[in-house]
């Protein structure tokens, strides 16, 4: 057996995947926690599974780092580190709203190998919402992701990359916490009840509405918000 061989439920829904529905497929709705993917005991939990607390514990060091070379390495004033700060944040937002609406809702590729890339990214959370192992990104994922969009911002904002990266990985700390809570959080607020509800409404009513986590904001820009979405079973 291989030492990364995928169990045979994983093949199966890979297989099986129609791309993302506005609810799960029929075969998938009585399931809760999805399954194994992986055979190997230890890739299953270190590198397939995630807990919530994840993006937290390397994100925030990162983010310190990143502010302290800000401040005493460039020397940038508390002002231009709050301004780049407001940027990174705003940026994050608008590269989550794109992942999400035109990267990961894209139809299943025939080809095997990009099929079970896209299924892996987000086909499986579509089938298996409420999994709570894999509400948020696990390490194999978010730092290829990290490294990639820091290189990017380096390359194009040279003089202000780490206020600017600060800002993207707190917005990305958001995303990953608030998409956690809208599944698993006991929202006491208002506002908690709403995104959750919007939330809900995409996975179970329509999955081409409400493609921010962190913020609406975008979904607003680009006209994919729902003033009134449907009531679905679980709203708060």
């Amino acid at each position: 057996m291989s030492f990364f061989a995928t169990s045979k439920q994983w093949q199966d829904a890979v297989s099986d995947w129609e791309g993302i529905g506005n609810s799960p497929a029929k075969q998938n709705r009585p399931f809760r926690t999805g399954f194994k993917v992986l055979e190997n005991d230890f890739l299953e939990k270190y590198f397939a599974t995630a807990h919530w607390s994840l993006p937290g514990l390397w994100a925030i060091p990162v983010m310190i780092y990143l502010l302290y070379r800000a401040a005493f390495v460039v020397g940038h004033s508390p002002a231009t580190i709050a301004s780049l700060f407001v940027c990174g944040v705003l940026g994050w937002t608008l590269f989550e709203y794109w992942l999400h609406r035109w990267i990961f809702h894209l139809r299943p590729s025939k080809k095997p190998l990009i099929r079970t890339v896209q299924f892996m990214l987000h086909g499986y959370h579509h089938e298996f919402p409420e999994d709570p192992d894999r509400l948020v990104a696990p390490l194999v994922m978010a730092l290829p992701v990290f490294a990639i969009l820091t290189a990017v911002v380096m390359l194009c904002f040279p003089g202000g990359w780490t206020g600017i990266m600060v800002g993207a990985l707190f917005g990305y700390v958001c995303y990953d916490w608030v998409h956690y809570y809208s599944h698993h959080g006991n929202q006491k607020t208002a506002l908690g009840r709403l995104m959750r509800r919007n939330h809900m409404a995409h996975h179970y009513r329509d999955a081409s509405i409400h493609f921010g986590l962190g913020t609406p904001l975008w979904d607003f820009v680009f006209r994919t918000y729902s003033h009134r979405p449907p009531r679905v079973k679980g709203d708060v």
